[in-house]
């Protein structure tokens, strides 16, 4: 008997997981364990080791010949992506250092540093196990491609009401989290197909 799409998604741990992390996120910085500059910092810095895994994939993914006409699939898309996606956080980059400083609390740089420690091995691992299946499916390079713009959602609207509405950083910060969260989930789903009854298999069984 085939399943709803819905109850596939719901009956992944890894959905839920992800959703505990920002909801526990969300409760330390409630209690002052994290501050709102460290999510927001961190959230970018995952950003942009999704772009660099992003971009690996379609590299790949270019070398590879279509299998109609014979040809190789190319690295142009390769490479805008690079630059288009780039060029966004390049910006970010500069209004991020305005939204910090009106965002409550200090960076904790230790707390960060063994983030982005982790962030490094999961990126290297979700790479392997991308390009694993990446090679077993033709995959399309531009729809590929659109998938980590889910993640600039969130940050483009922290940065745009976050200078257009005064003051209430704070709850233009409670709204990054909300919309984090959402794109978190989304990007879960689509990359790791969750809704099918079938997910593709991993490499070592990590996604």
């Amino acid at each position: 008997m085939k399943t709803s799409p819905f109850r596939n998604v719901f009956s992944d741990k890894e959905f839920w997981l992800i959703l505990a992390f920002n909801l526990v996120l969300l409760y330390t910085y409630f209690i002052g364990e994290t501050s709102a500059s460290l999510i927001v910092l961190m959230y970018f810095i995952q950003s942009v080791f999704i772009g660099v895994q992003y971009f690996v994939r379609m590299l790949i993914l270019g070398h590879r010949k279509n299998p109609t006409t014979g040809k190789r699939l190319g690295y142009k898309l390769a490479f805008f992506f690079m630059f288009h996606y780039g060029f966004f956080h390049v910006v970010y980059v500069v209004f991020l250092i305005s939204i910090l400083s009106k965002l409550s609390g200090d960076i904790d740089f230790g707390l960060l540093r063994w983030f982005v420690l982790a962030l490094l091995g999961n990126t290297i691992l979700s790479t392997v196990s991308d390009v694993k299946r990446d090679k077993e499916g033709m995959r399309v390079p531009l729809l590929i491609m659109f998938q980590p713009y889910l993640r600039i959602v969130p940050m483009h609207l922290l940065i745009l009401f976050g200078f257009s509405r005064g003051n209430d950083i704070e709850g233009v910060f409670l709204l990054f989290i909300g919309l984090k969260t959402l794109a978190d989930v989304l990007l879960h789903v689509i990359v790791n197909q969750t809704f099918k009854e079938r997910r593709p298999e991993a490499v070592g069984g990590f996604i």
